[in-house]
């Protein structure tokens, strides 16, 4: 295989070879962009947190369930065993789903009485009119 400049010393190296003034004679990989942030306590409640571990459970569960059911029916032929465990499956996924959505409603309960999408502008503005995408 021919590469060019190996075979004659006089011809230039090319353009990827040439260094940069600004370029750092060695690579730190840690000035790629900036540091991670630490997380501290006070950003999470306890609540939130341990509900959704609990969550991620349950749904995971659901997950295995719904898929798992089936699959037993038809492939291995245990009907009942595997309409057991997709109604655990159904259960498990209502219930995570409930739990999230009572979290949510418990989570904001100064909105139910205010409705803060009204204006008293009949007109939309230049940048909501331009946005026909929602």
């Amino acid at each position: 295989m021919d590469i060019p400049g190996e075979d004659d010393p006089n011809q230039s190296p090319g353009v990827l070879s040439e260094k940069s003034e600004y370029e750092p004679d060695e690579f730190d990989p840690e000035s790629l962009g900036p540091d991670v942030p630490s997380p501290s306590d006070s950003d999470y409640s306890g609540d939130a947190t341990g509900l959704f571990v609990k969550l991620v459970i349950v749904f995971n569960v659901a997950l295995l369930a719904l898929s798992l059911g089936p699959m037993l029916a038809y492939f291995e032929g245990q009907v009942d065993l595997g309409l057991r465990i997709f109604l655990v499956g159904v259960i498990a996924f209502g219930y995570g789903t409930f739990r999230y959505v009572q979290f949510e409603r418990d989570r904001k309960p100064g909105d139910e009485g205010t409705e803060e999408s009204e204006t008293t502008d009949t007109q939309p503005d230049a940048a909501e009119s331009s946005d026909h995408n929602g």
